[in-house]
Formats: C-alpha cells, structure tokens, sequence
C-alpha cells in the first residue's frame, strides 16, 4: 500500500518532466541568486575588514590637497606643495598622539639582478610600521639613525621582492631606485590592497629624508599618518590637528591644503554601499523566488485539473478530503525543495568558483543555505495551498457519472 501510494505521488510530479522544470526554474533562480548574493556580502564584508586592518580606528590620515571616499577607499584626487615635515613635528607633540610617519609616495623604475620593473616608493620613518601594524618576512625594520643621516636603505614589499629575487632572500642585496643604490634591511610579509586604494605588496619603503632630498628632490609632504592612544578621542584629535594645522599655514577652512581621513568614515562608506548592492539584488532574488512560487501554484492548478478524476476515484474509495489535500501540499512543497535543492548545488557552486577567481576571501555559505532552504519550502508551502484546498473540494459524485 505505501508502495502503491509512492508511486502514485511520484508519478503525479514527473508525469511531464519538461512542465515540472518549468515549474522548479523560477525557484532555481532565486535561491541559487539569493545564495551567492549572501555568501558575496559576507565574503565582501570580511575583504573590508582585511583592507580596514591596517587602518584600524586609532589611525587617522592627513592628505596633502583633495582626498575623497570613493568606492569606499580613500583616494587622493590633487595633491599641493604645504603640507610639510615641520608639520609632522608640530602634531607630534599631542600626547594623545602614539605614532606619527610622514610620508610622501611616488613611483621610480627598480633595477635588481637584470630584472627592470616599476614600484610605488614610498618615503616614512621608523614608526611607520608599527603605526601601520606591518610585519615583516625577513629583515628588520628602519633605525631613527638611518632617518635622519640619510640612509639608503630599503624595506621591498612582498610582490617587489618575489619578481626581483624570487625565492632567495632579499635582505643585504642591493637595488637601484632611479639610479642610486639602497641596501634591502628588509620584506614586508604579505598585506595585499588596503583601504588607501594602493597595492601594499607592491611598494618599497625607504626613509623620507632619503626620498625628498637624494630620490624626488621635494620639499613638501603627501601625507602624515598618525595614531591616537584611544579611538574614542579621534573626533577631539580630529579637530585638534586641523586647528594646528590651519594655523601653521595661514589659511581658512575652505583655502586648506589637505583634507584628514578617518577609517571609520572609509568603513562606513563601504559598509552602506555594500548593504545597498546586496540589499538590491536579495529583493529580486526574492521576487524571483515569489515569480517560482506562483509558477508552482499555476503548475500545481493544472495538474488538480488533469487529475480530476484520479482525486474523485480516490475519494469514492475512501480516501479523505485531508489525504488528499495533504497529498498536494507535499508535491508542491517536494517541487519546490527541489528547485531549492538544485538552486543551493548550482549557487554553492558558483561561489566556490567566483570567490577566489575574485579574490574574495572563500565563505562557507551555511547560513545562506539554512536561509534559502527555509525560504524554499516557506514559498513551496505557500503555492500549493489553493491547489491542494481545491482538490480536496472536488465532488467524486459528479466525476463518476462520466466513467
């Protein structure tokens, strides 16, 4: 008997298998696209928090010129000549202030081995990787000595190093940067694309008196990076260090040559802007996923009309309006765990494709497939409640009069 009433519930939903995948696609497509959409934002939300890493909330940023969030990073739009390292020692005298690096980046051609490349260099002082919480692979750090005599010497981020000197140690080799020779001390570890915008893996750190006076022969700054005992006093620091500075160069708010940039306001950019994106594409990922239910409902009708006379056999037998109405809530929930089913193999799918092809960091999405899942059989259920309602109203009465 549970044999026979197997074959019959079956049978009833593959009976037309092209109509079936019809009634599953709809389903298909939203849980897989609200999958991979979950799994993305949270993958996305981690990447931030990687890049926001070393710009924790402690560490606020003086950019010479204009310097805009865009897309969530922190880009430096015109660049002027009045920011200077006096007025790095002038903030540095704040005893709120832990660490202060001036710094000022620019690029020059990198000549090691016979190898002939192209490098962000990058200009800072002795606190600057502790500021940034910068580890190192190898080597050591910059000594306040090698600062202010003026040394040649170089820290190569890991990319520099891996395309000049591959898998043999860097440190003690030397490199030409626009000609003048500098002695590695050092390779940053790994770090990646931070919030700045700019490839951490690819620079060479050297000292900033080096840089402005033997390599770029400036006398201007393009930034001060700074970081402050307790992020709680930011917004009082904030203010503290834009008052200096106006004051140190004379000019209004609105005439000001630099702009301060915090992490919480790079954070907050991309938290809003990514909540947006993926709040966006789960409301139609949901109407898809209604769209399918509502092709389950009208597949699920046809399929009570086809099967009129199977229903009013089965009622003139003995089988109760709740068997039957019972009968139809399960195909149609059993149509749309299918869809989800498949729709949760072909979204888990794309994400463990895309998310390193992307090089998002890989997510696990459980709690996407418990959410799809649920949101699966929720809308199953829900679509086949007419249906089922309408079959165990038919009266066998009327249909056997025909047979």
């Amino acid at each position: 008997m549970r044999l026979l009433k197997i074959r019959l519930f079956l049978g009833g939903i593959f009976y037309k298998k092209l109509r079936l995948f019809l009634s599953v696609l709809g389903i298909i497509i939203g849980v897989s696209s609200l999958l991979v959409m979950h799994t993305f934002g949270e993958a996305a939300k981690k990447k931030t928090l990687k890049e926001i890493e070393t710009f924790g909330p402690e560490i606020l940023m003086v950019l010479s010129g204009q310097a805009r969030v865009r897309g969530g990073r922190a880009i430096q739009t015109e660049v002027t000549t009045t920011l200077k390292l006096e007025d790095a020692s002038a903030l540095k005298k704040f005893s709120e202030i832990t660490y202060i690096s001036p710094i000022y980046t620019g690029s020059s051609v990198v000549r090691a081995e016979g190898t002939n490349l192209n490098a962000i260099i990058n200009g800072v002082n002795e606190e600057y990787l502790i500021l940034r919480k910068f580890s190192l692979s190898e080597g050591r750090n910059f000594l306040r000595e090698e600062i202010l005599t003026y040394k040649k010497v170089a820290i190569l981020g890991a990319k520099v190093k891996e395309e000049l000197f591959g898998t043999e140690s860097a440190v003690g080799k030397r490199i030409l940067i626009s000609r003048l020779p500098f002695e590695i001390i050092g390779v940053l570890s790994p770090i990646g694309v931070d919030a700045s915008n700019q490839d951490q893996d690819d620079q060479i750190l050297i000292p900033i008196s080096t840089a402005m006076s033997a390599l770029f022969n400036v006398d201007y700054l393009t930034g001060i990076y700074l970081a402050v005992k307790d992020p709680n006093l930011m917004p009082v620091i904030e203010k503290q260090v834009e008052e200096v500075l106006l004051k140190r160069h004379n000019v209004s708010v609105k005439e000001k040559g630099f702009n301060l940039v915090k992490a919480e306001d790079i954070l907050k950019f991309r938290t809003e802007a990514s909540s947006l994106f993926t709040s966006l594409v789960q409301s139609i990922s949901l109407l898809c996923l209604i769209v399918g239910s509502l092709g389950v409902t009208a597949i699920m009708l046809l399929s009570v009309n086809e099967r009129r006379r199977e229903i009013g056999l089965r009622l003139a037998l003995g089988a109760s309006k709740r068997m039957i109405l019972w009968q139809f809530l399960i195909e149609s929930v059993f149509i749309s765990f299918l869809g989800g089913i498949i729709g949760i193999l072909l979204g888990s799918s794309a994400v463990f494709i895309f998310l390193p092809l992307l090089k998002y960091p890989l997510v696990f999405p459980l709690k996407p497939i418990l959410i799809t899942s649920c949101l699966a059989i929720s809308f199953g259920l829900l679509a086949g409640i007419y249906p089922a309602y309408k079959a165990s109203r038919i009266d066998p009465a009327l249909l056997l009069k025909g047979l």
